[in-house]
């Protein structure tokens, strides 16, 4: 696929042309002539293709079709991926461009087109999914740092909401994440979601339709939040949600050297988690085994494999 120009002639009307506040960060920048926290102006993509390690109900045995954004308004220190979160490596292209690879993985048999940290391109996005809406489901792979506005947005496009829920704690979201509104944002966010998908809903094959999965990644040292989320999630979302518990956490970038995250989990310390989602009745629970925390499921963004 070529890079194209940043801005072509069918992107009339983009709201990027004025202030973009999309994501909680309300930067209110000019996108066309400057860039945000996000570090992003045009629609750039890092890699589109299919994706097996999904949550099984999302990959299954084809493949989500997945699509990673450039860029990010989160940039957690610890991110696998942060040559594209956080250095915002990638490819320029425009929007009929998305719509073709919305295409190219509809035709090779994805299970759904699995947008991976969409949130400052969801104007570009909306006006993709108006030229074509494909056949198979929207996911929406996201931080949980959402405007509720934005989520919105989305009502008529998106059909699954992959999301995390990260920290409960403020002073874990201002340390990894520069973010003191994390909690709040994403408590508030993730309810708007599930009041757009309220029923999960699969196929015959156990390939999820419609719904919601909220992922929590588990820190190591911070064993307290993981449970303050699994218990806020059992009371507000409902002990039949569908929760993926991550083991796979790997200290990466700044984390390596950070005093209280940069080490792997240890087995004791998802054990405890997964036997408190199991005290709160939590049964919809995916689990990882602890070979997760391995770089041969970070994907190959750059290079012959990127596509």
């Amino acid at each position: 696929m070529e890079n194209s120009r940043l801005f072509d002639k069918n992107q009339k009307g983009l709201a990027l042309n004025s202030q973009c506040n999309c994501c909680p960060r309300h930067c209110n920048v000019s996108r066309q002539n400057s860039i945000g926290y996000c570090k992003s102006k045009g629609l750039r993509i890092a890699r589109f293709g299919l994706h097996m390690w999904e949550e099984p109900c999302i990959s299954g045995t084809r493949g989500s079709g997945t699509i990673f954004f450039s860029g990010c308004c989160l940039r957690c220190i610890y991110c696998q991926n942060y040559e594209v979160s956080q250095l915002s490596k990638g490819y320029d292209i425009s929007v009929n461009e998305l719509v073709n690879i919305f295409k190219q993985l509809e035709d090779i048999g994805a299970n759904n087109i699995n947008l991976v940290t969409p949130t400052h391109y969801v104007d570009y996005i909306i006006m993709a999914l108006d030229i074509y809406k494909p056949s198979i489901p929207i996911c929406y792979n996201s931080s949980g740092y959402e405007s509720e506005s934005t989520i919105q947005k989305l009502a008529k496009y998106v059909d699954i909401f992959l999301v995390d829920f990260k920290y409960i704690q403020t002073d874990l979201s201002i340390s990894f994440s520069s973010s003191n509104d994390y909690p709040e944002v994403a408590k508030s966010a993730i309810l708007a979601m599930k009041k757009l998908v309220p029923n999960n809903i699969f196929d015959s094959q156990g390939i999820m339709k419609k719904g919601i999965i909220v992922r929590h990644l588990i820190l190591p040292n911070c064993l307290q939040n993981s449970k303050d989320i699994l218990l806020w999630i059992a009371q507000n979302l409902g002990v039949e949600t569908i929760v993926s518990i991550m083991n796979q956490y790997t200290p990466y970038g700044k984390a390596v050297e950070h005093k209280i995250i940069g080490r792997k989990l240890k087995p004791l310390e998802y054990k405890i988690i997964v036997s408190y989602a199991e005290k709160l009745s939590l049964t919809n629970a995916y689990i990882q085994d602890s070979d997760s925390a391995d770089e041969c499921y970070i994907p190959q963004f750059f290079g012959d494999n990127a596509y």
